[in-house]
């Protein structure tokens, strides 16, 4: 557990047992979760612009700014979900209390809304990275030839899971040292995640904790939208991949063998 949970009962019922998860120590949380992520993300990012530090074979042109790319792609999402965070917080804490008694799937709607918003943000930018805009001298043309950089990088598609692998550790170190660092201990209740959605703060049982809870959840709700929105998409694809197999009879017990094969003990598994 890396906040852990505050000791503070405020009288829910779940706070009576905050104090039975230990939090970690805070040499393992700056190795693990802020040191070696950023490593990671410095490794892959220094690959990235190694391979688009060569001119193009067929224009002789170097392309385009790797790390500026690397970093509007990987830093884009992020900053997409806390703009709707921010705005729809600002929506539901004005015309939360007078719409959610009303209403009761206010909090429903925006939360998907949010939701809805943070994954197109997310397949936009994605779209960005497999799509690269390379500008040819005055001479050549003044046109903007956009190609698709999935095929990526003049048709390479090395350039292109490279950039991708780069942009998931950027992210994932961005994650890890907000979670690490501007994170505070969190109640055990689920009261300030239906606050953060519905607007009505008052009447939650916060106490003074009333007064720092929303910052405190919109950066959880930022990481929260951002992993939700990656796993979505992430999901569908294995899903879109994963679709033609199924239509062949009995390949489920194919792919069982081979998960035994190489996941577990074969003999045990089978008899």
């Amino acid at each position: 557990m890396i906040t852990g949970y505050k000791k503070k009962k405020l009288g829910h019922p779940s706070e009576k047992l905050s104090g039975d998860v230990p939090r970690a120590g805070w040499r393992a949380v700056l190795w693990s979760e802020v040191i070696f992520p950023i490593c990671m993300a410095i490794l892959f990012v220094i690959a990235y612009m190694f391979v688009k530090s060569f001119p193009d074979s067929d224009t002789s042109h170097f392309p385009p700014a790797p790390l500026i790319r690397i970093a509007v792609i990987a830093l884009g999402p992020i900053v997409w979900n806390a703009a709707i965070l921010l705005t729809l917080f600002i929506f539901s804490v004005f015309l939360g209390p007078m719409l959610d008694p009303v209403f009761p799937k206010f909090g429903s709607t925006i939360a998907f809304i949010a939701h809805a918003l943070g994954t197109i943000g997310m397949v936009g930018f994605f779209e960005f990275l497999v799509s690269c805009c390379h500008i040819h001298e005055p001479s050549s043309s003044n046109l903007c030839l956009s190609e698709l950089q999935w095929f990526l990088e003049s048709w390479d598609a090395s350039h292109a899971v490279l950039g991708l692998i780069a942009v998931i550790f950027i992210q994932r170190a961005v994650h890890k040292i907000l979670i690490s660092v501007f994170l505070s201990r969190e109640f055990k209740h689920d009261e300030t995640n239906r606050a953060w959605w519905t607007g009505r703060w008052y009447g939650r049982g916060l106490g003074a904790h009333v007064m720092s809870q929303p910052a405190r959840e919109f950066i959880v709700k930022i990481i929260e939208l951002s992993l939700w929105s990656s796993d979505l998409v992430l999901g569908h694809l294995l899903l879109f991949m994963l679709t033609p197999p199924i239509l062949i009879p009995y390949f489920d017990r194919f792919h069982a063998t081979i998960l035994c094969t190489f996941r577990f003990n074969v003999g045990a598994e089978i008899h």
